[in-house]
């Protein structure tokens, strides 16, 4: 994996930004997940997931998804370095383990997650 950097997101969610979005880099943990790597873009009305290639550098895949389509979400704090949010969406279930903070990242990690749990998780 190369460095996870703000310049290296925004070169690769640049196609798929709409505005206000929120992103975030996560790991996913379902079998619905194409890769091991991907970005999250949300706003209040979409959830775009872009998944990558092993080393970080391309985006291989994507869906998208209405926000009022999430299902069954649920939402652990876990431990102080991630959480893990999880849902259902047209009869596949998502997870994704987000860590808290990317040092590189700035607060790109922490705002994703207010935005979420102030926004999309019921």
């Amino acid at each position: 994996m190369i460095f996870i950097t703000k310049k290296l997101l925004n070169r690769l969610t640049q196609s798929h930004r709409e505005p206000n979005m929120f992103i975030c880099y996560s790991t996913p943990q379902s079998w619905s997940a194409k890769t091991s790597r991907a970005i999250l873009l949300m706003n209040e009305d979409k959830l775009i997931i872009l998944f990558l290639n092993f080393f970080s550098t391309k985006v291989v895949h994507n869906v998208e998804f209405q926000t009022a389509e999430l299902q069954d979400q649920t939402y652990h704090s876990g431990t102080l370095l991630s959480a893990t949010w999880s849902f259902h969406v047209q009869g596949r279930r998502w997870k994704f383990m987000i860590p808290r903070k990317i040092l590189t990242l700035g607060s790109m990690q922490s705002d994703f997650l207010n935005f979420m749990k102030l926004h999309i998780y019921h």
